[in-house]
C-alpha cells in the first residue's frame, strides 16, 4: 500500500528533520534527500532507525547501494532516471521505488522504468525552487492522467491543496509529498 503523505527531508530547511520524524503518522512515506550533507550515511542510518521504530516507510534518494544497505525504499530524482533501471534487479520487491519527473517529457522517459509511484513537481511555487515554473493543477491532472502508475504531487502542497486535487483532478493521485509541510 502506498502512502498518502511523504516527507520529503533537508536540513537546511528544516534541521530538526529528526523531530519531523518523531511526529509523523503511521504509515507516513519519508524520502531522505540530503545529498551533500558530509554525514549522509550515518544520517541515512539515524533516519532508518527512527522509521523502523515509528512505523514510517522510509527511502533513499538518488542512492541504490545506500538503500540496499539500509534495506529501505528508492527514489531517484529525474537526472537519475536512466540509470534506474539497472539497479531495479537488486532493489528487494518489498519496497517502495519512486521516481520524480518535471515535465511530459520526463513522464515520457518514465514510462518504461517498472516503478511504484512518480513524484510529479513543481505542482506550486515552492520554496526549494521559488523561480521554477510551476504545472499548476490542469497541467498536473494531464501528466497523471498519462502516467502507467500512482502519482504524488510535489511542490507547495498540503493537505488542502491534496483536497483541492482530488476532487477534480483524481487519475492517479496517490497523495503529496512535501518539506515544510511537515515542520513542528
Amino acid at each position: 500500500m502506498l502512502p498518502l503523505r511523504i516527507f520529503m527531508t533537508d536540513r537546511h530547511r528544516l534541521p530538526d528533520w529528526k523531530e519531523v520524524l518523531a511526529t509523523l503518522p503511521l504509515g507516513t512515506g519519508v524520502i531522505f534527500r540530503d545529498y551533500d550533507a558530509p554525514n549522509r550515511k550515518k544520517m541515512a542510518q539515524e533516519a532508518a532507525d527512527i522509521c523502523a521504530a515509528r512505523g514510517l516507510f522510509l527511502s533513499i534518494a538518488g542512492d541504490p547501494q545506500l538503500a540496499l544497505e539500509l534495506n529501505a525504499g528508492l527514489h531517484m530524482p529525474e537526472k537519475q532516471a536512466p540509470s534506474l533501471y539497472r539497479h531495479l534487479s537488486r532493489i528487494p520487491a518489498t519496497v517502495l521505488v519512486t521516481l520524480s519527473v518535471h515535465s511530459a517529457r520526463g513522464l515520457i522517459s518514465a514510462q518504461s522504468i517498472p516503478v511504484d509511484a512518480i513524484l510529479i513537481s513543481p505542482i506550486f511555487t515552492t520554496a526549494s525552487h521559488p523561480n521554477a515554473a510551476t504545472l499548476g493543477p490542469v497541467r498536473f491532472a494531464s501528466l497523471a492522467k498519462d502516467s502507467p502508475c500512482p502519482v504524488y504531487a510535489l511542490g507547495g502542497m498540503s493537505d488542502t491543496r491534496l483536497k483541492r486535487l482530488s476532487s477534480s483532478h483524481k487519475h492517479n493521485l496517490a497523495g503529496y509529498a512535501a518539506i515544510d509541510t511537515f515542520a513542528v
